[in-house]
This record gives structure tokens, sequence and C-alpha cells, in this order.
């Protein structure tokens, strides 16, 4: 009794012999057997409402942009410009066939980056010669590392729209992949017209958040439900020098018994 209020669960009580001590062991076995299977039962209901809120999540930053995606190859159909019809229809197709992700809720950093190239390429269709999309990775071994999906693109959507707002020309978007020892590092950055970090982290923080504030808050709620505290997102930016969007992510999301969210077993370790 002494070792479960030091809160070792899995002590039981042995005896060999049926007297009124061992009865009362026994039932002791019992009662800690009821309690580790209430344990059990309020584990599964937190897991289950934690897997419910991050596909609510995840299901909010599906890309929002598809009616202004239709409308801009509807006005490319109109005039006859056939070739970039085919090929926003290609890359929308193949962007949402990504963004689903076989149903698992984390797929390779590959396919997330494949995911924002598409969403890219659509967008320089809708805004010609507004920005070049540029990736750089220190090493390859990374883009096997299961990541949430839909987690750059909202980011770099955010670049486009707030960031390259007052231009019509010379965006760049820079995605950086480096490894920090058990962390993979993503940086997000822009030559856009810059952000107030400590404004929109306010605004965050006190929930008066603009459509580029939501995204982001969306993206650190999420990375909280997969990972705890090991994970993190930074943001900086000055006026008319671009913003900057750091992210953080383990190799590995918090584990459950039998294996990780959203990947095969023979994807776990």
């Amino acid at each position: 009794m002494r070792r479960v209020e030091e809160n070792q669960l899995g002590v039981t009580f042995e005896s060999r012999y049926q007297d009124e001590i061992a009865q009362v062991g026994f039932q002791f076995n019992r009662m800690m057997a009821e309690i580790k299977a209430l344990i059990e039962d309020v584990r599964k209901n937190e897991e289950g409402k934690r897997h419910a809120e991050i596909r609510a999540l995840t299901a909010q930053m599906e890309p929002h942009f598809l009616y202004n995606t239709l409308n801009t190859i509807y006005c490319k159909s109109v005039m006859e410009e056939n070739e970039d019809v085919n090929e926003m229809i290609l890359s929308l197709s193949q962007m949402f066939q990504l963004g689903l992700g076989g149903g698992r809720d984390l797929i390779p950093l590959e396919d997330e980056l494949l995911h924002v190239q598409q969403y890219c390429a659509i967008q320089q269709k809708c805004y010609e010669d507004l920005f070049d999309y540029r990736v750089f990775i220190e090493d390859e071994e990374v883009m096997k590392v299961p990541i949430p999906k839909i987690l750059l693109q909202p980011v770099v959507e955010n670049c486009i729209q707030h960031g390259f707002a007052d231009r019509r020309s010379g965006g760049v978007i820079t995605v950086s992949i480096t490894l920090e020892q058990t962390l993979l590092h993503i940086a997000v950055e822009d030559n856009g017209k810059g952000m107030d970090a400590a404004k929109v982290e306010q605004g965050m923080a006190g929930r008066e958040y603009s459509k580029k504030g939501y995204a982001l808050v969306n993206i650190r709620h999420r990375l909280q439900l997969y990972y705890g505290d090991a994970a993190r997102m930074e943001l900086s930016g000055e006026a008319g020098k671009g913003s900057r969007t750091d992210l953080w992510i383990p190799l590995s999301p918090l584990r459950e018994e039998g294996g990780s969210y959203g990947l095969p077993a023979d994807q776990s370790s």
C-alpha cells in the first residue's frame, strides 16, 4: 500500500496462505485491478477526445483557397489559356490527394513539401511573377520524418496573402530544413512587408487574431496535441524586411500503445 501511495500501481499482494491477512491482500489486488481498468478507460477517452480535436483542427486547415482557384481556372479557360488551366487542374488534384494523406494524420516530410510545392504552383498561376519558392534541405534523411499534414501550407499561404499583399513581383519564399539533435527545424521566411511578431503573438494569446493569426494558432495547437511541450513555434520579422516562422518538431510524436499517430506499424519506431 505504501508503494501504491508512491504511484507504483503495478504492485500485487502475494501469499501462499489463506488466512485473514491473505484475504485482505487478495481484496487489495482486486481493487487495484479495478483502479487500473478505470485509469485505462479514462486514458482511452482522453485519447479519443485528442484525436477528435486533431481531426477537427486539421479539417479547418484543409485548403480554403479552393473557390479562388476554381474562379481563376474559369477565367483562364474563358481567355483560352488552356495550358495554364491544365497545369492548375493537375496541381490541384495532386495537392488534394496529398492532403488526404491516405487517411493518416501524419505524413512524411517529403509529401508535405510536395503538397506545398503544388500549392505554390497554383498560386504562381494566379499571381504571375509575384514570387519564387525555394527549399533548402541539409540532410535528405529527414525527408522520411513524419509530421502533421497541412502544417506548412498555411505558413506559406500567409507569406503570399499577407507578406506580398502590396507588391506585384520580386517575392521570395524560402523553406530551410535542418536537423538539430532530436528536433526537426523548419524555417519559412519571406522578403515581404514583414510583421510585428509581438503584436501577432499578443493577438493569438488574447484570441483576437486575424485570418493570418488564426492559421498560426491552429498550427501551434496541433503541435501541442501531437508533441506536447517538446515542439515549439517562434515568429519573427521587421517592417519592410520580411517575416519568418520557425518550427521545432520532435522526430517522433507522443506515443500511443501499439504505435504512433497516423503511422502504419512498419513506420513506427
